[in-house]
């Protein structure tokens, strides 16, 4: 057989192989590389053929499920590196770190999000003190790690003018004490999340507006738990294995105090003993060690005998700040309200609370329009 015959017989067998094997083999329903849910099997029904739906979500289905999918997604990545591309997937390819691509602050959002954040401090003025701390991401406090042709979003300014919009509520300045620290392992170089050590300044932070003396860093036993970590930034751009992270978890030296830590999941709910999920060190989102994937609700109770409550409105960075919020309070009540869809009076009584916190960073704040569930709570 002649070479010519051969890469031929190679040709069409590899356009045979590949629908065949798109078709037939075994179909995942979540990508552990990408850390996002893949699309399902497309519905046929008369009216997805007449409104075309039936052939987008065709479209998104084999695109997700297409034979050696993730093997040619890292190629295409490898290939736009070579050829000079520093922004991949939304994400900056700097020289020492990954960093997220965030939109700019869309304006209607922003005023709903501070009119929804004010009508609830109004509401419970008489029994709950309200704070407020938007986190920069890495793109505010590196901006010397960016390519020069990223736009700036000017993080300190939205938040500057955010904090102008509300009324009778206590602000946090996190950006302040984080670019202090700039040199320090404070933001995850393969995600979006701040590091633990990060959290810990959010924390010191936080000590005043809420009344409380913060621990100092050298009262934790710090346990190295992963040094392999690679993060949602990762999973979006599909580079950046030699920047993989490390995760701490910091516990009290003298004794956790959480004894409860209850997940809620519409009616059912169940009783961890730790805030710290350990088993999610084994898959691939390994931040979701602080309190397991997202969730609605979460109430964590502790042997803090001061009676003092708080509630927690916030997004994942938050997660990792409970390590050291635990040490004030005798229970904190941690609420997403991206997926909180029924009311929390089914669960919780906030008269009994003393303080509220909203707790998001910017990247996810100026985007979110799920803040507005508080003004029916």
């Amino acid at each position: 057989m002649t070479s010519k015959k051969i890469l031929a017989a190679v040709f069409f067998a590899v356009i045979l192989i590949f629908p065949v094997a798109t078709l037939f083999l075994p179909k995942q329903s979540f990508s552990e590389l990408e850390n996002r849910s893949l699309a399902s099997a497309p519905v046929l029904s008369v009216s997805s053929i007449f409104d075309k739906s039936f052939m987008d979500q065709t479209e998104k289905y084999l695109a997700d499920h297409i034979f050696l999918r993730e093997q040619i997604a890292k190629a295409k990545t490898a290939i736009d590196y070579t050829a000079g591309k520093r922004e991949i997937g939304g994400v900056y390819i700097c020289e020492n770190m990954l960093i997220e691509n965030i939109a700019q602050p869309d304006k209607e959002i922003t005023k709903g999000n501070a009119e929804a954040i004010n009508a609830f401090a109004k509401k419970y003025a008489d029994t709950l003190q309200t704070t407020v701390m938007l986190v920069p991401t890495a793109e505010a406090i590196y901006p010397q790690e960016l390519p020069a042709f990223a736009p700036r979003v000017g993080q300190t300014e939205y938040i500057r003018s955010f904090y102008d919009q509300l009324s009778d509520v206590n602000t946090v300045d996190a950006y302040t004490v984080l670019s202090a620290h700039q040199k320090e392992y404070i933001f995850h170089r393969t995600d979006h999340h701040w590091t633990s050590y990060g959290a810990y300044l959010g924390y010191t932070a936080l000590s005043k507006p809420l009344g409380f003396k913060a621990a100092t860093s050298d009262m934790f036993n710090i346990e190295h738990v992963s040094h392999d970590f690679l993060g949602t930034l990762y999973s979006k751009a599909l580079c950046g294995e030699k920047l993989a992270d490390s995760i701490d978890l910091y516990t009290y030296s003298q004794g956790d105090p959480v004894t409860d830590v209850i997940r809620y999941s519409g009616k059912n709910k169940q009783t961890y003993a730790s805030i710290f999920f350990r088993e999610n060190l084994e898959g691939k989102d390994k931040y979701t060690v602080f309190l397991g994937q997202n969730n609605g609700l979460i109430q964590i109770k502790t042997n803090v005998a001061n009676g003092k409550k708080l509630i927690v409105f916030k997004d994942s960075f938050a997660n990792s700040v409970m390590q050291f919020l635990t040490l004030h309070y005798e229970e904190i009540a941690v609420v997403d309200l991206r997926y909180m869809n029924v009311p929390l009076s089914e669960y919780l009584d906030l008269s009994e609370y003393d303080q509220a916190l909203f707790l998001y960073n910017v990247g996810t704040f100026t985007g979110d329009t799920s803040l507005k569930k508080v003004m029916a709570y």
